[in-house]
């Protein structure tokens, strides 16, 4: 549980929270000395001009104001209306001066003077003129420094001044990291984050970042709201985990519209329960469908998950002791994968009172489903409803043992997820459930062959590979130190971006690859900088930090050389930045070496072979010449052969050969008769195996439509036969 704020009491001179929200709701001319003295100007700016009216009526314009205010006397106007004063209509009217008459000769009658006097607020102005926070060193920690601290940022939330504070942090972080000595190594910029003030006014600056005044907004008109920034920009914990979670893909004034309503439904025990709602604040800023809700088929009414709800659900839960796993000690990233269970409360109710597996055993859960050959061969439908009680009673397919597995566990507050991908028998659906704090077992339900598995990100809609959530279980990912270094030097990274500090920037980011070698993250960085610093220069042109990119390609590909496929930057730096600009034979030696290290390294990940040939023909045809076609054709046709055995890749691999010559005829129909023959050599078997058996069916009538494509109709309905054939005693077979 994170520590709750104890700001420094009245006894030292400091400004305590309650006194703080007090005065962000204070109307800025509610102040009775700003009154007074504002009345006793405006006296002394009316006599003054009156007198200087009598002498001529034309007059230079003044200025009069205080480090808040600022008030523009402007040139009189001859009128007869009485004189009035021009304020915001936000604000509060300040008393309007007595009018002062002119002296005029008693044989000229001159008319009323009108004045009028403009008041203008700039919120920045004070931020401006503000110097700067103190925010190293002994001194940041005295009473009435932090006493200030906590002023200004009341005064930036009553005024709604944030982006204007933002603006005042960053000059104090500039001002204060000048001040902190660099070390060597891995601790160069370790001094920093071992100044607690700075380290806060780092966070804020990256905070305010997500949450402008664009996206705050009015929000701050709710007390609720202004009590919940107050606290989360007091909170350096609070503000790191949001940091680490909090994805480009989110709504952001939604996530903090649901953070703010959890603050008012709890404030009590929020700090307990903030990576709970900060979960259910990214998984929620889009609505979820419940596509089976009870009562209804498979294919009935939808309904949606309350977000409200399903919070409020766990909480209560937790609190009665009731859940598998205390979510109060699990962070965010955890918890995005316990409240995106697609289901009605009802359900995660009967988990609670059904199932009482062991974490480390959820697994079991998948056995316990009995497998139905009819649903997989005729779709038959068993149930009244779709339902837990009604799946583990009637059974079901390879969907239905995960959907029961995954969501059962997250009613538990175990984190869980659905895997999907193809195996040589076809789609298939498994689990992963994260059976110990450290550890994600990826491996419940999965069968061999499977070349790509993916899981839905509940977070982003996007999906994330079955080898992404291995990298988890990294010893790095696993120790929430290494974590939290990385992170810091990304968030250092971008401060001195925004500030054009690129040789700090620079350092930062390699720093953060450095710490944590396994983060994509850092990786990406590290491309994004290159990027950032490549020009191209000579002739014939070229990069002209070349060097860096192979070595960047070289060390990447090291890192994830027992899991390739993490390693995907590391291919397009080669693709945009090394091949087109070194030998064809240097580039063919790599991509075969490449896809030597796939088939040792990640035999079943035969799509990463598919995707090196695509990119080996992309660039053959970047390059051009007169035999451009014919090396296509030599590429895929021997690798059809020597990688085929997957049917995942069989698949890819002969849809890239197909559509790189489908425009020629000729080449069409020699591309459609090797992929045949490939087809026959290595993938065939005239199995009567019902899910074997359709796999080869569809890459059949895959075959058929190139045929029908390169114009032989002929071979295409030869084709067709055969399949039917095969289909039909496959079906005889699963009777």
């Amino acid at each position: 549980m994170k520590p709750k704020i104890n700001l420094p009491s009245d006894d030292s001179q400091a400004v305590p929270l309650a006194a703080i929200r007090e005065q962000a709701k204070r109307p800025k001319f509610g102040r009775k000395d700003e009154r007074g003295a504002l009345a006793g100007i405006s006296v002394a700016v009316f006599a003054l001009v009156a007198l200087v009216v009598y002498n001529d009526l034309s007059a230079p314009s003044h200025a009069v104001g205080n480090e808040e205010e600022v008030i523009e006397v402007l040139v009189p106007v001859v009128s007869e209306e009485v004189v009035g004063v021009e304020v915001p209509a936000s604000e509060p009217v300040a008393p309007v001066a007595p009018v002062v008459e002119s002296v005029v000769e008693p044989e000229t009658a001159e008319p009323e003077v009108v004045l009028e006097v403009v008041v203008e607020v700039d919120n920045s102005k004070g931020f401006a003129e503000e110097s700067e926070l103190v925010l190293v060193g002994i001194d940041a920690g005295r009473d009435d420094v932090k006493a200030r601290d906590q002023e200004l940022l009341a005064r930036a939330i009553s005024e709604r001044a944030m982006d204007a504070y933002r603006g005042f942090l960053d000059r104090s972080i500039r001002a204060a990291l000048v001040q902190v000595p660099q070390d060597e190594g891995l601790n160069r910029f370790s001094g920093i984050w071992e100044q607690p003030a700075l380290c806060q006014a780092i966070l804020r600056w990256q905070v305010l970042g997500w949450f402008p005044e664009s996206v705050i907004g009015t929000s701050l008109d709710d007390s609720s709201c202004v009590d919940f920034i107050t606290w989360l920009l007091n909170d350096s914990e609070a503000m790191e985990e949001l940091l680490m979670t909090i994805r480009p893909e989110d709504s952001v004034g939604k996530v903090l519209d649901f953070l703010v309503y959890a603050w008012s439904a709890n404030e009590d025990t929020y700090q307990k329960y903030f990576s709970l709602a900060l979960a259910c604040a990214v998984v929620f800023d889009e609505s979820m469908s419940i596509s089976h809700t009870l009562g209804s088929s498979e294919s009935g009414v939808r309904s949606q998950v309350d977000p409200a709800e399903r919070y409020l659900w766990y909480v209560e839960k937790n609190e009665k002791g009731k859940l598998a796993v205390s979510i109060d000690r699990s962070p965010a990233s955890d918890l995005i994968w316990v409240v995106c269970a697609p289901v009605v409360t009802s359900e995660l109710e009967w988990s609670l009172d059904k199932m009482h597996l062991r974490r480390g055993k959820w697994g079991n859960a998948y056995g316990m489903i009995e497998y139905l050959m009819e649903r997989a061969v005729e779709g038959l439908n068993p149930y009244e409803e779709y339902s837990f009680a009604e799946i583990l009673k009637e059974g079901g397919i390879c969907g239905d043992q995960t959907y029961f597995t995954v969501n059962t566990a997250r009613a538990q507050g175990i984190p869980a997820m659905g895997l999907s991908g193809e195996t040589n028998l076809g789609g298939h659906a498994w689990a992963a459930v994260k059976v110990d704090s450290d550890e994600w077992d990826t491996g419940i339900g999965r069968i061999a062959g499977v070349s790509k598995g993916q899981a839905g990100n509940p977070q982003t809609r996007s999906s994330i590979t079955e080898q992404e959530i291995q990298l988890w279980n990294d010893r790095h990912h696993r120790s929430e130190a290494v974590t939290l270094a990385v992170w810091r030097h990304l968030w250092l990274a971008d401060y001195f971006r925004a500030n054009s500090e690129d040789e700090q920037m620079t350092g930062a980011i390699h720093l953060a690859n450095r710490i944590g070698r396994s983060f994509v993250e850092t990786w990406t960085a590290l491309y994004s900088l290159l990027e950032e610093q490549t020009e191209l220069v000579g002739n014939p042109p070229k990069p002209d930090n070349l060097e860096e990119w192979k070595s960047f390609a070289e060390d990447m590909r090291r890192e994830y050389k027992d899991n390739p496929r993490m390693a995907q930057l590391a291919a397009e730096a080669e693709l945009e930045y090394i091949f087109p600009y070194g030998s064809e034979n240097d580039a063919k030696t790599a991509f075969i070496r490449e896809r030597r290290r796939i088939v040792r390294e990640s035999g079943e990940q035969m799509d990463l072979i598919a995707e090196s040939l695509k990119r080996e023909a992309d660039l053959i045809v970047k390059r051009g010449g007169s035999e451009m076609n014919d090396d296509i054709c030599d590429l895929y046709d021997g690798a059809l052969r020597d990688y085929g055995s997957s049917i995942t890749g069989f698949k890819m691999m002969a849809q890239d050969y197909f559509n790189f010559v489908k425009d020629d005829p000729e080449l069409a129909g020699k591309a459609a008769r090797d992929i045949e023959l490939a087809f026959k050599r290595v993938v065939e078997t005239g199995t009567k195996d019902w899910f074997r058996a359709s796999t080869e069916t569809s890459i059949y009538k895959m075959i058929c439509g190139y045929y029908r494509a390169a114009g032989d109709t002929r071979k295409a309905e030869t084709l067709e036969r055969r399949y039917e054939l095969l289909m039909r005693r496959a079906k005889r077979g699963a009777d």
